[in-house]
């Protein structure tokens, strides 16, 4: 498993960006007053959630150069996103799209292990997305630029690389694949700056350049690093929309609703999805039935029972009505609804336990490691069912099995499910040693 050191809090990022410690954070916020008990507060507000009052809030943002109604709109500590955020409000063209790339190669360095998207950036960016879009003129006239000319032989060769990480990433999990889709990247980002090359060609290359953000931003997610995840999103986003690729653009943004309802946010997850449903263009059955399957789990973490049911229901019409010649390439892992993984989790929090082994039947009794990340994780979320069931003998035994396939897989999200398990289990000597087990490796 990869260990990492994550920044928590956004006012521990922005400190140390600006080589700043919690005493130049209080000096700033004290105006004079006693610093020592300034010093404790800020303490305070980094690691034990505390809101600082709003007078404080004020004298920090001058500090920051953050406009003052910021604060008086975005709650703590959302405002702070704000002196080093995301520009999502910037045209949406080809330049910008082209910096946002670039300047995004990097994002696997980032540290932050919180989202740095706020609630008004996700509805900004959904709602840029599904705005009627711009047409792209059939002739433009090609940029000369350093370099040669990109034809469409190269562009074929990095599109069947990146599809050949869709594959890869199931085999060997987030952390691995991100980086080879990071080195893709920056090779189509060079491309994009530096050569020259026909209007189709660059529609193909914003596309290829969506997709690799995709896979990046995936990697990123499941390898704990919700921050860089974003980043990549946002990019990838941008390149879509220049591509006029619909489908890359709800995949995109429906890997962006999972992050949300992994963070516990059902209502951003949601604004997500129903961008998602409402882009222009026809998406096939099968797509609409994997954004209603996550919508399923968002509706869970707003306790929304009914909702839940209901969005699972219209994932198993269109289901039942697909067409798979209709459906784009990626999306040849989505299985029947009710057999997936994250309706399960949704069932567990909804308190419905003993239905999960049942749907997740096929990944009990698959005996091959064909996708040992997913496998992993159904077995996790049906050991926790069978925890909450009664039977804790059957679940250290599941969870020994997801243990053992973790080990072949770099997974910080599925690392972190299993160890949510830990939590529910009795203190007793039979899940001891596995409980160590599990702290140790993940």
């Amino acid at each position: 498993m990869t260990h990492l050191d994550l920044v928590t809090h956004p006012l521990a990022y922005v400190r140390q960006q600006r080589g700043w410690t919690q005493a130049h954070v209080a000096s700033v916020v004290a105006r004079g007053r006693n610093m020592a008990a300034w010093k404790q507060k800020v303490y305070r507000w980094e690691r034990r959630g505390v809101r600082p009052e709003i007078g404080a809030q004020h004298a920090l943002a001058e500090a920051l150069g953050v406009p003052a109604r910021l604060v008086e709109t975005h709650p703590w500590p959302e405002w702070l996103l704000y002196s080093d955020g995301i520009h999502v409000t910037a045209a949406w063209c080809a330049d910008h799209a082209k910096t946002t790339l670039a300047r995004t190669v990097s994002a696997l360095t980032d540290r932050r292990g919180f989202l740095i998207l706020s609630g008004s950036a996700i509805g900004a960016l959904a709602a840029a997305w599904t705005e009627p879009w711009r047409l792209v003129p059939q002739e433009k006239v090609a940029r000369t630029l350093d370099g040669g000319r990109t034809d469409h032989e190269l562009v074929s060769a990095i599109e069947k690389r990146l599809a050949d990480l869709w594959i890869l990433d199931d085999l060997v999990g987030g952390e691995t694949t991100a980086r080879l889709a990071v080195n893709d990247l920056e090779l189509v980002t060079g491309l994009l700056n530096n050569s020259t090359y026909s209007p189709a060609v660059e529609r193909r290359l914003f596309r290829v350049a969506g997709g690799l953000c995709r896979q990046a931003g995936w990697g990123a997610f499941d390898g704990g690093r919700p921050a860089a995840a974003e980043r990549y999103w946002h990019a990838g986003l941008r390149a879509a929309r220049e591509a006029r690729d619909v489908d890359g653009g709800v995949y995109i943004l429906s890997n962006m609703a999972m992050q949300r309802f992994y963070a516990g946010d059902g209502a951003a997850s949601l604004a997500l999805l129903d961008a998602s449903r409402s882009s222009r263009g026809r998406l096939s059955r099968t797509v609409l039935a994997m954004l209603d399957t996550w919508q399923v789990r968002a509706h869970a973490k707003l306790g929304e029972r009914a909702r839940a049911a209901q969005a699972l229901a219209r994932a198993e019409a269109h289901w039942e009505r697909r067409r798979p010649e209709d459906d784009p390439a990626w999306i040849y892992w989505m299985q029947r609804p009710s057999t997936t993984i994250e309706p399960n989790l949704a069932m567990l929090e909804l308190g419905r336990a003993a239905e999960v082994p049942r749907n997740l039947a096929y990944w009990v009794d698959l005996d091959r490691d064909e996708y040992p990340r997913d496998h992993a994780l159904a077995l996790t979320v049906v050991a926790t069912a069978q925890v909450e069931t009664g039977d804790v003998d059957a679940a250290v035994a599941t969870g020994r099995r997801a243990l053992r396939l973790l080990r072949s897989v770099d997974s910080g999200r599925v690392g972190g499910e299993l160890r949510l398990l830990l939590d529910r289990l009795p203190a007793d000597r039979s899940a001891r040693e596995f409980r160590e087990q599990v702290t140790e490796e993940t």
